[in-house]
Parts: structure tokens; C-alpha cells; sequence
């Protein structure tokens, strides 16, 4: 039950007093560690219990109150354990659901609160979040939202929202991977595996993207990603679905093929091509997706301020979409710009090894395939 002040937490508001907060094999870590008593603690334990009441499949939690041993065994441990639960309790937690402890103190350490938990979810896990970028929130609704980390996980019904410059790599129970790029909102369906390989995976996309790496699955699989308008049923392996505000759905099949219908019709749209439906229309035919731009540079090498970027025209490319991440699967700290030209000069606030790619984009929105990758280290 050990508090953790890792920097891979996520981003809470400038008002929580945890620092934040997340959910990781029966723990709840903190951005730093939470005193016996006082305003700052009573503010973190009210956060954490309405983070808690969004959360059924947590069905207990217990506060560990561990001091100095002159305090517990004179009864102070167990008095401030119990009085953190009842805050929990004054928040919206079941009394049922949570328990106070006072164990020994950890040698070396101030005394301090920590908390665990007990997962036992009425429906299997769909999701584990693998790698977060930017504000990740989940929960039962769009309305009942708390954010999420890496390890954490997800269930049948719940969504996941990202925000404006946030993406987030789920690795499904399939152990398919899929990432929602910025800006979307995607519900977890069902997911239900056989013992003969046979599966049936249904996601529903509300709003944004995602860019799907689809696991071989049995004969009779069904593996289908929902949008309001149209539904991409799996026949391959990597894909892109679009939701779009205008209530078109948009699909890139990079590898394999993928079925998307709608009310009025269905086509296959195999690997290096896309297809598009508008509200009340049939999906359009498929359409070769544009080539991979070709970099110039920088191919590598140190700066001292952040680089300028160039690459080739892509024919067909109305725009670019660069990519720069910190880890070169593009899966965390990854941040996207649009690029009119072919150049894009770096942020001055980059610092250290960032790995870059563009994709190109035609004029009706369809992104094409990435370019190489490369990387550059920016040393002040």
C-alpha cells in the first residue's frame, strides 16, 4: 500500500490536494503522500471518494493509518485511519465498502495515510490502459468522468475520453491494441474470447479516432468498431475509424480488409484505401490512400534549440500531420501539429530525444500512410 510520487501520474486539476491519483494493482497511488489529519488530507480523501463513487467495480477500500508506534499503540493510529474512512464516507463511499487499520510504520518515513483496494467487477476487463499522452478520463458516462493512468483498467460500457492534445493506447483482452488519438470519445462494449480462438470485440466510437491493430482471431470472429452512422467490421489488422462532427464516419484500411456499412449498403475496403459515409448515404467507393512523404531531415544528430523539420511533397497531400513522441512506437508523450508546407519548425519548450514522422493528408481529410522515423536530441 505504499504511496508513489511518480511523474507518470495524471494530470489532475491545480486544486487537488493528491497531486493525483490512480488505481494500479490494489493500490491507490498519490502524487505525494498524505498526512494523518488536516485540510489538505480532508480535501484529498473527498477527491478520492468521488473518484471511488464512478468506480462499482471497487468494491472495498481500506485506510491504513501507519505512525510512529509511541502514537499507535496508543490508540492515535487507529482513531485517524477511522476518522480518513468516515471522511470517505461523508463523501459518497458505502460505509459498507470501506475498513480502517492501523499497521506498523514504516521505518524512516513520517507518519502518513495510505489506501488500498478490492476490484471485483460484475463484467470482465475489456481494456488496460498501456500508454497515456496528455488528460485520460474514463467512467460509467460522459457526464461521470475521472482520469485514468497506465495499468488501470476498463470494463464493459465504460467510456474513454481524451483531451484536445491527449491520446491513449488501450491493449484489449485480445490482446488487439488500439489507440484514441485527441479529442475522441469511445465506448468499451463487449469482448468475449473462446477457447478455440473465436472472439467478439464491439466498440462504439462517439466522437475523434482511433487507429486499430487488430489480433488474428478464430473463424466466425467478429471484431467491429461503431460509429452513429456506419460500422467497420474487422477483416484485417490495422485500420483507422474517424467519427466525424459533421456525422460522416471516415475509414483507413492500412493493412488487410475492413468491411464498413451502414443502413444503406456495404463495401470492402482493402489495405491502402478509404472510404467515407455521409448521414443517409452509402458508403462511397474505396480510394487509394496517399504514400508515405519522404524526410529530409533532420535524420538524427544534437541541437541546441529545437530543429526545423522538412520533408518531400506526398502527390496528392493538401496538408501533413507531424508527429513527434517520446518513445519511437509513438504509444506516450506523443504530440501532433498540421502543417500546410513542407517544413515545421519545433516547439521552443523541446527538450531532449523526441522521435518524428508526417503523414499526409488529401484534401477531403483522408491521412495517408507515415513516413519513416527519425529522431533528434535538442541539448541546451
Amino acid at each position: 500500500m505504499a504511496l508513489a510520487s511518480a511523474p507518470a501520474l495524471a494530470r489532475e486539476p491545480a486544486s487537488d490536494a493528491c497531486g493525483g491519483v490512480r488505481f494500479v494493482n490494489g493500490r491507490v497511488e498519490l502524487g505525494r503522500p498524505l498526512a494523518p489529519k488536516g485540510e489538505q488530507t480532508e480535501a484529498c480523501l473527498k477527491h478520492v471518494a468521488s473518484v471511488l463513487v464512478t468506480r462499482p467495480a471497487i468494491r472495498s477500500v481500506t485506510v491504513a493509518a501507519r505512525l510512529p508506534d509511541t502514537e499507535r499503540l496508543d490508540g492515535q493510529g487507529l482513531a485517524a485511519a477511522k476518522a480518513a474512512a468516515d471522511i470517505l464516507v461523508a463523501a459518497g463511499v458505502p460505509r459498507t465498502r470501506v475498513s480502517a487499520v492501523a499497521p506498523p510504520a514504516i521505518p524512516g518515513e513520517a507518519g502518513q495515510l495510505q489506501l488500498a483496494y478490492v476490484e471485483r467487477p460484475a463484467q470482465p476487463r475489456v481494456a488496460r490502459v498501456g500508454a497515456v499522452s496528455g488528460e485520460v478520463l474514463a467512467g460509467p458516462s460522459p457526464s461521470e468522468l475521472s482520469p485514468r493512468g497506465v495499468g488501470e483498467s476498463l470494463y464493459t460500457s465504460e467510456v474513454l475520453q481524451t483531451g484536445p492534445h491527449a491520446r491513449a493506447e488501450l491493449e484489449l483482452a485480445d490482446s488487439s491494441r488500439v489507440q484514441v488519438m485527441p479529442d475522441s470519445l469511445l465506448r468499451l462494449g463487449t469482448l468475449a474470447l473462446a477457447a478455440n480462438g473465436k472472439r467478439e470485440v464491439r466498440l462504439e466510437l462517439l466522437r475523434g479516432t482511433v487507429e486499430t491493430h487488430a489480433a488474428p482471431g478464430g473463424d466466425g470472429s467478429v471484431f467491429e468498431i461503431r460509429t452513429r452512422g456506419a460500422v467497420a467490421g474487422v477483416r484485417g489488422t490495422q485500420f483507422r475509424v474517424s467519427a466525424l462532427d459533421d456525422g460522416a464516419s471516415r475509414l483507413e484500411t492500412l493493412e488487410g480488409k475492413v468491411a464498413l456499412g451502414a443502413d444503406t449498403g456495404e463495401v470492402e475496403v482493402p489495405g491502402g484505401h478509404g472510404s467515407r459515409v455521409k448521414p443517409g448515404a452509402a458508403p462511397e467507393p474505396p480510394r487509394p490512400l496517399l504514400a508515405a512523404p519522404q524526410l529530409n531531415g533532420p535524420r538524427g544528430g544534437g541541437f541546441a534549440t529545437p530543429p526545423r523539420l522538412e520533408w518531400f511533397k506526398a502527390a496528392g497531400a493538401t496538408s501533413y500531420r507531424v508527429e513527434l513522441a517520446r518513445t519511437a512506437d509513438f504509444a506516450a508523450g506523443v504530440k501532433a501539429y498540421d502543417a500546410a508546407g513542407l517544413e515545421f519548425t519545433v516547439p521552443t519548450e523541446f527538450e531532449g530525444k523526441w522521435f518524428w514522422r508526417v503523414l499526409p493528408v488529401d484534401p477531403d481529410g483522408f491521412i495517408g500512410y507515415p513516413s519513416k522515423i527519425f529522431a533528434f536530441d535538442v541539448h541546451r
